[in-house]
């Protein structure tokens, strides 16, 4: 006959689940799908490009400023610098990062990717944004692989000084993706 006990002592936690958690000192990772918060966020990074295209509104609206007050001010515009992050205030912020150029082929980089990885733990320090959602930069509108991701983040957190984001949600498509991730991570931390 068994017991309570002995019932409670063949039991053990699997892992798996919706979200993932790795610790890196004072720093909390978690991996989870986009329908599955971990935690409030005080900032949110999104994949962008040189023009802003990616970010902007997908419905037509009549331009509010004359049209030849438009192309004038399309003439002195310059594009942000690949790599650059862009924080717009709000709440969360919005972070955008610049990690496409749709002049190029293909769109994105390494390099980029990992100035922009920089320029955020940098903008967290500044701002003291305690947590921020960010998405596996370079596979939503590119095809980086998830490994090199992970190498570009860990070598971005392993240079990092800063204290600043203690909760770091990597936005992942699905819970299978949340395993690949954390064991990517797991192995670069």
């Amino acid at each position: 006959m068994t017991t309570d006990a002995s019932r409670r002592a063949r039991l053990r936690v699997l892992p798996g689940g919706r979200t993932r958690r790795l610790q890196l000192a004072q720093r909390l990772i978690a991996i989870a799908p986009v329908d599955s918060p971990p935690f409030d966020l005080d900032a949110r990074v999104f994949e962008e490009d040189t023009f802003r295209i990616m970010s902007a509104a997908p419905e037509w609206a009549p331009p509010a400023e004359h049209p030849i007050r438009i192309m004038h001010d399309l003439q002195s515009y310059r594009p942000d610098r690949p790599g650059d992050l862009v924080v717009q205030t709000g709440r969360p912020m919005r972070l955008l990062a610049i990690v496409h150029d749709v002049n190029c082929e293909p769109t994105w980089r390494p390099e980029w990717i990992a100035a922009a990885l920089r320029n955020m733990l940098l903008t967290a320090d500044r701002h003291r944004l305690v947590s921020i959602g960010l998405p596996l930069l370079g596979r939503q509108h590119g095809s980086m692989p998830r490994s090199d991701f992970a190498d570009l983040l860990a070598d971005a957190l392993s240079e990092g000084s800063g204290c600043y984001p203690r909760r770091l949600w990597l936005i992942v498509s699905g819970p299978q993706s949340a395993g690949r991730v954390f064991q990517a991570l797991e192995t670069r931390l």
